[in-house]
């Protein structure tokens, strides 16, 4: 058995050789089939959806060779190390998103399960009953009840080979991992649960909305959590081993009905990472609006933004932010950035040090524009810096969840959270490395 570990993974398009992992970086695509192979008993998987191989219709008008080039090779390979473990006799679950297939077209999971049956389990989620909308974002694999991934990564051959991703290993450490599988346990049971709602009308939206009726928005008539209970979360975290140092870590999960008692929420532990920071602060993610929407009318979500500005203006912390640029960003994505970024520079203007800095760049991967049609050169959902991750001096947060409103309130996803120096330090190489790079551009 391999000593306790814990390291961080990318994934880069292939073809940006001028990117390049830091040395105790490993590649998402390498450590996940390690993980796999390496499995003897059990494999639990969270995913939104699953296209480890090339038959869907995002594939259109590219050629087998084109394929290739591209590292499909990779995804097929991933299917395929998974098949073999179920041969050696690994059990698999997986949790995964309801309403990604079309018509009578299986899921690949569907497949691996008809494949297999009896060893091969999977449960779909569908939270519109729940929240009126709302999906499974988190992806996770837990190996053996002993070792763990968590990151931006889905199941998809373009995460290993054609977007850019953020991700954590942790290796031989059953104590984290069996925190992951108490959580992944009420997420499974929660996709054989009937909806159980009451509505209501919080703060933040200040319009009615459902819930799931153990909500504290519920008050006094709330009914008990279904879920099992967690001891660990923010003030008191896990102990967590990386390069032979040790340090902490905790896990949290969102939306915050859907976790387990005590769990931090997911964007309570973001906004823990941003309010300790005391000398930087460096936020990497696809998208990041102020803003939310139920039932088509939008509301403002000042959190995260408020945070930010505190940080700097308040405590004189300079912050960066590298936000992703493709086919799918909202336009007023960068209206609300440059506001961000001028409220900062007004407030500087009271403090010759300057206090108040906020640096915005956006994140465009060259061939973003030609993922669609029939003259495309690459996939469709490709081409993007996909990473969802926070560093401070003195903390790392990776995780799942885009930054807005719906996915830490109407979403599954979640986080993995720690101050190990050393995982704090590879996460400051890549940020570093990524807004110096030539495809960190200009906010206008």
């Amino acid at each position: 058995m391999t000593k306790p570990d814990a390291y961080l993974v990318e994934s880069l398009p292939l073809d940006l050789k001028d990117l390049c992992s830091p040395e105790d970086v490993a590649e998402t695509k390498t450590a996940l089939k390690r993980l796999v192979d390496g499995a003897s008993k059990t494999i639990d998987v969270t995913a939104v959806y699953w296209s480890l191989l090339t038959d869907d219709d995002d594939m259109d008008g590219l050629s087998e060779e084109r394929l290739a080039e591209l590292g499909a090779g990779y995804g097929r390979a991933l299917f395929a190390a998974l098949e073999n473990a179920v041969r050696r006799g690994v059990h698999i679950r997986i949790l995964e998103s309801a309403g990604f297939v079309e018509g009578d077209k299986p899921q690949e999971s569907a497949r691996l399960a008809a494949q297999f049956p009896g060893q091969v389990q999977s449960r779909q989620i569908d939270l519109t009953d729940w929240y009126g909308s709302g999906i499974m974002h988190h992806k996770s694999w837990i190996v053996d009840g002993r070792s763990l991934y968590l990151g931006s990564a889905n199941m998809d051959w373009r995460s290993l080979a054609q977007v850019k991703e953020m991700g954590v290993i942790v290796e031989n450490q059953p104590a984290i991992a069996a925190d992951a599988a108490r959580q992944f346990e009420a997420w499974w049971q929660l996709a054989a649960m009937a909806p159980r709602t009451a509505e209501v009308v919080d703060s933040v939206t200040q319009k009615p909305r459902i819930v799931p009726d153990w909500s504290d928005l519920a008050g006094n008539g709330r009914s008990p959590s279904p879920f099992a209970a967690t001891d660990y979360n923010q003030t008191n975290p896990l102990p967590l081993i990386a390069a032979d140092q040790s340090a902490a870590a905790y896990l949290t999960a969102s939306p915050p009905e859907l976790s387990n008692n005590g769990r931090t929420d997911d964007l309570t532990g973001l906004l823990h990472t941003i309010n300790t920071a005391e000398q930087s602060i460096c936020l990497s993610v696809m998208n990041f609006i102020p803003t939310g929407w139920l039932d088509e009318q939008l509301f403002y979500w000042p959190a995260l933004t408020d945070a930010l500005l505190q940080a700097a203006i308040t405590r004189g912390v300079p912050v960066r932010l590298l936000i992703s640029q493709w086919p799918y960003t909202k336009p007023a994505t960068w209206s609300f950035l440059q506001a961000l970024r001028g409220t900062a520079a007004a407030a500087a203007l009271f403090e010759e040090e300057g206090n108040g800095r906020i640096e915005i760049k956006r994140m465009v991967l060259p061939g973003w524009d030609q993922t669609e049609g029939k003259t495309r050169l690459y996939p469709g959902h490709s081409r993007v810096s996909h990473a969802k991750y926070i560093i401070t001096e003195q903390r790392l947060n990776i995780g799942t969840s885009n930054m807005t409103w719906r996915y830490f309130y109407q979403t599954i996803g979640g986080s993995f959270n720690t101050d190990h120096p050393t995982l704090i330090g590879a996460g400051q190489a890549i940020f570093d490395r990524d807004w110096g790079s030539g495809y960190a551009r200009p906010l206008e």
